[in-house]
């Protein structure tokens, strides 16, 4: 079903669309590609992002890649059981409350959302991409960190510290995890949901940090174009 079938980016905690620029550049040509990008400066709760989503589905028949944080707003996502969506890439995705207690900590310190764009970049840089860090990833990091808004960021926070909150749902469309074995931010665990939750699952594992479709876009295109073609 590849030829036939769009593949719909939804991005992390940032928000932005930017960081699929790895990825993109080693997709297939001929796939319809749409990258995400939630509305800056807007509060908006874990079903208006999914709504959002929904509105801007390129296509009749999409597979959603939903990196990160935005693997709560896939599953909303699937909630809607929309039929233009044929199946769900997760990447480095958690389903239940991730770090409550320190995003709760860190939501009280006056101007959190502005402090955090001003975190040297070396540090983001070692923290998020690892040893698989080059050039390209830190000046795509410079460029996303000038992108993200602030507000919005602090309201991903929040969402990501209540987690999915339908956690006994289940779902019969195929899905494929991309789990990344270096990941400093979502535990291992997390993949057990998925398996447990989805009648068709699928799950790779990459020698990679938590910026798993940064740092290892290749190996992932060719993972997420397998999966489509056996849709």
């Amino acid at each position: 079903m590849v030829d036939q079938t769009g593949i719909v980016l939804m991005p992390g905690i940032d928000g932005t669309g930017t960081f699929f620029e790895p990825l993109i550049n080693v997709l297939p040509p001929g796939i319809l590609v749409t990258a995400i990008t939630y509305p800056p400066g807007a509060v908006l709760s874990l079903e208006e992002h999914a709504r959002f989503v929904a509105e801007n589905l390129p296509a009749d028949n999409v597979v959603i890649v939903a990196e990160s944080f935005s693997g709560l707003v896939g599953l909303a996502l699937l909630h809607q059981r929309l039929p233009a969506v044929k199946g769900a890439v997760f990447s480095a995705a958690f389903a239940g409350p991730l770090h409550r207690c320190l995003i709760h900590a860190l939501s009280l310190v006056p101007s959190i959302e502005s402090l955090v764009r001003k975190l040297p970049v070396p540090l983001l840089e070692h923290y998020l991409f690892g040893p698989f860090s080059n050039r390209e990833l830190k000046t795509l990091l410079v460029r996303g960190l000038a992108e993200i808004d602030g507000k919005s960021l602090k309201q991903r926070a929040r969402l990501t510290a209540s987690g999915y909150p339908h956690l006994d749902e289940r779902f019969a469309l195929p899905c494929l995890y991309l789990e990344a074995t270096r990941d400093r931010v979502v535990p291992p665990e997390a993949v057990s949901w998925f398996a447990g939750h989805f009648s068709h699952f699928q799950h790779e594992k990459f020698d990679a940090p938590h910026c798993l479709l940064q740092t290892k876009p290749a190996e992932c295109s060719v993972k997420i174009i397998e999966f489509m073609k056996a849709l």
